[in-house]
């Protein structure tokens, strides 16, 4: 249930703390002091879109903060969603006067998508808007399967498969088949085939290729080695004679044996430099296959994807065109059984999904009039119409409620059989049987009375009450006749200065009940009128009225 509403520097409030009971609680107030502006901020909590600007005039933000009992359900969102589930939440929603908004659950950022999951769970705002929605078939069938229990997880898996299968059949006996087809992707394969390109090769290549074209400077560095070393009157004939004439000098002979071993090591160097030399030269000459090779794998992968894993998706793909080609009426066929096995898992499930719906109609046909009795719609019938659609996601049921209010009127869709009254009052009847059975802790009705009077709001009154046994009521109205059967009074006024207006909203102890019950009652608060509530709300509360249940 929701604990409290705080809201800062939020259209007319400047600042303003409601704590909610449980039981039912009713919001009042002159027209324009803006009761309405509470729910919204509510809606605004529940993740809803927020519409203009919502920053009181001259402030910087507007701080909107909700607390509420958490539920099990809450509870397991929260821990699927990464978050510490606890007894009580805390969603805040800051809103600049630049129009960004930010929101958090337990003080840690998230999104109104999220808002919107988790708030489903434990709040339901029913305004004048909703009445409307629930005139729309697929609300009514949702509405149906709710009650039901029924599951459409599994039909709306089945229809996938079977439009899938569908799909493919379709495209199959869409696709060329001629043999220019099949010679054409016959020469791609063949062209990539014929490559014979490995994993990895042309990462291998180019690196390859940057060895080859670093060889060329080596083979200058060498050449210019051997040069130095072999030319006529090189280092190693030079050392050679120096060796052969320190030899014959007998000062320097017993040296020349260091000459001759140097000889040798140059001479060693020498042939090293050689091999080398034939090495890069060996390298020089396959770097222009090499570079042949690079071109060719970067034109097929270019061709097929942009790399060799693409490559070969293609292939497989290729290879399956021709396969598809070649044997094209087994495909057809294979592709039909498919489609008909998808479409009787399909029909089965749907088929089970219309006797679940089926099943508690008379059920659910009894209770909404039961309730719109309760309503003094005493001559109201009742029906809830199937017929059998185009298959699809949600199965082969179109769910349409039909309503008679009158005597001789016959039945006609919801919203051609009822009047403005007349409709809220059903609409009312509708929520008090479907919310019994979602979980929803807290039930928002945003003058859902509108249009009626005197015991008929009486009754209205009374079918909130007593939804209020188990789920927190919210109610704004204008209507005394409903007002008088709350737990909790709020009243919403408004305070004009020179400058600037702001609302203030306030709990109302038992005498300030009574004299705002004959303010909307009758305009004004004397004795007689403060009596007259008093009155009313002692029979309300004794079970003495008339309409009480």
């Amino acid at each position: 249930m929701i604990e409290q509403i705080t809201v800062q520097n939020y259209i007319l409030f400047d600042k303003a703390s409601v704590d909610f009971d449980s039981g039912m609680s009713v919001i009042t107030g002159e027209t324009g002091a803006g009761k309405s502006l509470l729910i919204d901020a509510i809606g605004y909590l529940c993740g809803g879109r927020i519409q203009g600007d919502v920053v009181r005039q001259g402030a910087d933000k507007a701080v909107l903060r909700m607390v509420l009992t958490s539920s099990p359900a809450a509870d397991s969102l929260l821990e699927e969603n990464g978050f510490e589930p606890e007894d009580v939440l805390t969603i805040t929603r800051t809103v600049s006067a630049a129009g960004k908004s930010q929101v958090r659950v337990n003080g840690q950022i998230t999104t109104l998508n999220f808002i919107r999951r988790l708030t489903s769970r434990l709040i339901d705002i029913h305004s004048q808007m909703d009445t409307i929605q629930l005139m729309d078939p697929a609300v009514q069938l949702e509405l149906l399967d709710q009650y039901a229990g029924a599951d459409r997880s599994g039909v709306q898996e089945a229809w996938k498969a079977y439009a899938a299968a569908r799909q493919a059949l379709v495209q199959a006996k869409n696709e060329t088949y001629s043999d220019e087809e099949l010679d054409f992707v016959t020469s791609q394969l063949n062209e990539i085939d014929a490559a014979k390109a490995r994993p990895g090769e042309l990462d291998q290549l180019q690196e390859a290729i940057k060895s080859a074209s670093r060889s060329q400077k080596t083979e200058e560095e060498v050449r210019e080695i051997l040069g130095l070393l072999k030319r006529d009157g090189g280092i190693l004939e030079s050392v050679y004679e120096l060796a052969r004439v320190m030899k014959r000098n007998p000062g320097l002979a017993g040296r020349s044996g260091e000459i001759q071993s140097l000889y040798f090591q140059l001479e060693s160097v020498g042939e090293e430099a050689q091999d080398q030399l034939d090495s890069v030269r060996d390298q020089a000459r396959d770097l222009d296959a090499m570079q042949d090779r690079e071109y060719q794998l970067k034109r097929l992968y270019r061709k097929y994807g942009g790399s060799y894993e693409s490559m070969m998706e293609k292939r497989q793909a290729l290879e399956q065109r021709v396969d598809r080609i070649l044997h094209r009426q087994d495909l057809f066929e294979r592709l039909e059984k498919q489609r008909k096995a998808a479409l009787a898992v399909y029909a089965e499930k749907a088929r089970a999904l219309s006797e679940a719906r089926m099943a508690v109609i008379p059920e659910l046909e009894q209770q909404i009039l039961s309730h719109a009795r309760d309503l003094m719609l005493e001559h109201a019938r009742f029906e809830i119409r199937r017929s059998e659609k185009t298959p699809g996601e949600n199965g082969l049921d179109e769910i349409t409620f039909m309503a008679s209010m009158n005597p001789g009127q016959p039945l006609t869709p919801v919203k051609q059989s009822a009047s403005g009254g007349e409709l809220s009052r059903l609409m009312l009847a509708l929520k008090t049987v479907f919310q019994t059975r979602d979980g929803i802790d807290t039930i928002i009705f945003d003058e859902i009375d509108t249009g009626v009077s005197g015991k008929v709001a009486l009754a209205m009154g009374s079918k909130m009450h007593r939804l209020s046994e188990s789920r927190q009521v919210l109610c704004i109205t204008h209507l005394a006749s409903v007002a008088v059967w709350a737990d909790s009074h709020f009243c919403v006024s408004k305070e004009a200065g020179q400058d600037s207006t702001t609302t203030h909203v306030s709990r109302l102890d038992a005498d300030d009940t009574l004299r705002e019950l004959a303010v909307m009652a009758h305009g004004h608060a004397t004795e007689q009128a403060v009596d007259g509530m008093r009155e009313l709300q002692k029979e309300v509360r004794n079970g003495t009225c008339s309409v009480s249940h």
